[in-house]
């Protein structure tokens, strides 16, 4: 399955235009994951504080989290029926 790394502003995007696939080797600022989710923010830093959600890395001082890492818990939500 493919999953697209959602936008902050999604009204800029031209109507035709497809979302950026999510790219196993890249990372994923906190916002976007949660909007790509569909999860506020905040609740997405409480699971990952409870060991629900992969643990952001910190790259320059800014939690990132890997593409990878958000891929495999999709998938692995996708298949218990979650989310």
């Amino acid at each position: 399955m493919s999953y697209t790394n959602a936008t902050i502003n999604d009204s800029n995007q031209a109507r035709d235009e497809q979302p950026t696939p999510l790219n196993p080797q890249g990372y994923s600022r906190i916002q976007p994951t949660a909007e790509l989710i569909g999860l506020h923010h905040q609740t997405l830093r409480r699971w990952w504080k409870a060991d629900k959600f992969p643990k952001p890395i910190n790259i320059n001082g800014i939690p990132m989290f890997r593409n990878s890492d958000i891929l495999r818990f999709l998938d692995r939500q996708q298949s218990i029926g979650e989310v």
